[in-house]
């Protein structure tokens, strides 16, 4: 100090000013040294000296003494800048801490919805990791070094940007059902494939935790539909948008009806929808055969569609519905040419109706026409 103004001498002390608890790094400015200059470095931290833009050595925690036979390389810096008579000569000090910092990511992108549905949907994540500088040269190098202000902020902000860049490049090449089902999976190797690009920083990631996975909700919904309908080939999923689609016209059509006609031909639709084509021999075979329907009376076995049973003489379901109120019953006509010798045929027509029944290998026990017994 000098009295008898008001100028201040500067003193030849550096350290860390207001060292806080999540500061990473600080600058202590353009600092001139001297012999006998003392250099206090904060436990879990380092002191870098910059001179010319250029790293020139660092001091381990502790208080150190400039003298001419303590530190070898700022001795020889400091002889140096006596030849050019240069005293006392300037030089920048950077500390860096190393200890544990937490942050947090976030980041919006594009991944794949599922494996066979290689549809790209939003991703919204977020979570928190752990660092510490780990490589202080490497550090000063690859990241304070293209800084053109150095603090916390600066680098807080640049690694935040680095991880979700990272992060981003990494999920892209997943798929969401597997991230979303697995997180703390996905957390462990996504913290794997990133750390080397840290490292090569003077970075060491210490861990990395995905906290939640997200998409849109019209996103959600597709992807649901997906994997409740989905086939090998995708060919559920397709027929159900197809019926989703219908049902949506159908909902739209005015009056009840056709909301009730649209009920009764979805099964019909979808069963269509899922036969396969039959070709060849078998399709022709499929078309000859008619299909038979028992009758609910005695269980025998008719011809679909027909009016009454051939064992029974019932009227099938479809009859019943459509009979009118019963008449007087007709006067049966003489059976001519009945009874044919040595055959099974008693009637070539039905006496009652005048029916043709030469078509069957034998005569009925009720005419199929008119039920009437024969």
């Amino acid at each position: 100090m000098v009295f008898g103004n008001k100028k201040e001498e500067k003193t030849n002390v550096v350290y860390w000013q207001n060292q806080g608890p999540d500061d990473i790094i600080y600058y202590s400015g353009e600092d001139e040294l001297r012999t006998l200059s003392s250099v206090t470095v904060p436990e879990h931290a380092v002191a870098l000296f910059i001179r010319d833009g250029q790293l020139q050595g660092t001091l381990e925690p502790g208080r150190h003494m400039i003298t001419s036979n303590n530190i070898p390389w700022l001795t020889k810096l400091y002889q140096k800048a006596l030849g050019y008579k240069e005293t006392p000569f300037k030089v920048h000090v950077i500390f860096i801490s190393l200890k544990m910092f937490n942050g947090k990511w976030g980041i919006r992108g594009m991944i794949k919805a599922a494996p066979g549905y290689e549809v790209p949907v939003t991703l919204m994540s977020n979570g928190e990791f752990q660092f510490r500088i780990s490589d202080v040269p490497v550090f000063y190098t690859q990241i304070l070094g293209g800084m053109k202000t150095y603090s916390t902020s600066n680098v807080n902000a640049l690694m935040k940007s680095f991880i979700n860049e990272q992060i981003t490049q990494q999920l892209a090449q997943r798929y969401y059902m597997d991230v979303m089902q697995n997180l703390e999976m996905a957390s462990t190797s996504t913290k794997i494939l990133i750390d080397p690009y840290f490292q090569q920083r003077g970075i060491e990631l210490l861990s990395l935790k995905i906290n939640e996975v997200a998409t849109t909700e019209e996103e959600k919904t597709k992807i649901f539909e997906y994997l409740q309908f989905s086939s090998a080939n995708g060919e559920a999923f397709k027929r159900y948008e197809v019926m989703d689609r219908m049902a949506d016209a159908i909902g739209d059509s005015q009056g009840g009806a056709a909301m009730g006609a649209g009920m009764m031909l979805f099964p019909q639709m979808y069963q269509q929808l899922n036969q396969q084509p039959v070709q060849g021999v078998q399709a022709q075979q499929a078309q000859q055969q008619a299909p038979k329907v028992m009758c609910p009376f005695c269980g025998g076995l008719n011809d679909y569609p027909y009016k009454f049973c051939k064992e029974c003489g019932k009227p099938s379901p479809q009859m019943q519905s459509q009979m009118q109120p019963p008449v007087q019953q007709a006067q049966p006509v003489p059976p001519a040419g009945q009874g044919v010798p040595g055959g099974n045929r008693a009637f070539q027509k039905c006496p009652y109706c005048g029916e043709d029944l030469s078509m069957l290998k034998k005569t009925p026990k009720f005419c199929p026409y008119c039920s009437e017994e024969l």
